[in-house]
């Protein structure tokens, strides 16, 4: 019981730290929970393409959100009974992760049933995005705060990593087979390049939070990284990591939907902390 509250109970009770341990476990989960997702999905009959990537985008925003309003009821910043339910230790990983999925499974449902009975002309991804815009532009009117400031550094310092990535694309689309540069033309894809700008945006808010705001890392192998150097290594954390991964994803994994639906896992892995720090400064909490 003693490993379990050390190393899982009271990160949660903490607003969520992570440490190798939980950090390993949580990894698991996430792998056999993609698996299954995916599965489910196409028992469900959902083409993951990118109707589907429209359809569950504002579910990643409501997520963010929900766990700012966590983090700002964990401070003291949001009071009442809106403070008490956001205070519930539920919503820190893996809390937030269930959440969501339950949340945009129902919805999912009723945006199919919908689609059924009215004879297709309100698509699911259309009907479910428009519940997930709903619901998040609700849970943003409970925000304490809202300061533009970080917001704008943050989307500024996206903004240039995105337009390199998107420039190294169009080079790479107009590079021969053979040319001796033509790997760009593999990392570099479309989708490839839309991944790495949603990491930029994870990594930006955590140098905007770590360089400028006084916060702190609260993954274990950023947090090492960055206390032997400092905030900016971010960005070479995500780029060493992600490059590699997606290069084999595409170099190995077989042309389908499951290799759409590793991609779209690995643009929520980035999105989805971004958003959420971003939000977060922007709250001031």
């Amino acid at each position: 019981m003693n490993f379990i509250s050390e190393y899982f109970l009271n990160p949660i009770l903490s607003n969520g730290w992570f440490n190798p341990v939980n950090s390993l476990v949580y990894g698991i989960i996430l792998v056999v929970a993609v698996y299954f997702v995916f599965k489910l999905l196409k028992r469900m009959h959902i083409h993951i393409d990118r109707h589907f990537l429209y359809a569950i985008t504002p579910f990643i925003f409501w997520a963010a959100i929900t766990r700012v309003l966590h983090d700002a009821a964990f401070s003291g910043a949001l009071k009442g009974d809106i403070g008490a339910f956001f205070s519930l230790p539920i919503f820190p990983t893996p809390g937030s992760y269930f959440i969501t999925f339950t949340l945009a499974l129902g919805v999912l449902v009723v945006s199919l049933a919908v689609q059924k009975y009215a004879k297709a002309r309100f698509p699911y991804w259309k009907v479910m995005a428009g519940i997930g815009v709903a619901l998040s532009i609700i849970e943003l009117a409970f925000m304490p705060k809202f300061d533009l400031i970080p917001v704008a550094m943050i989307l500024g310092i996206t903004g240039l990593w995105t337009l390199l990535f998107f420039l190294l694309h169009k080079f790479s689309v107009s590079l021969k087979k053979d040319s001796v540069l033509k790997t760009l033309k593999q990392i570099f894809t479309l989708d490839n390049s839309a991944i790495l700008s949603a990491h930029m945006l994870d990594a930006s808010a955590t140098f905007v939070a770590l360089a400028f705001f006084g916060y702190a890392e609260q993954h274990p192998l950023p947090r090492t990284l960055i206390e032997f150097s400092n905030p900016a290594a971010m960005f070479l954390l995500k780029l060493v990591v992600l490059i590699p991964v997606l290069y084999i994803i595409d170099r190995y994994a077989e042309k389908g939907e499951f290799k759409n639906f590793m991609k779209i896992v690995i643009f929520i892995l980035g999105l989805a902390p971004g958003l959420r720090d971003m939000i977060r400064l922007m709250a001031g909490v």
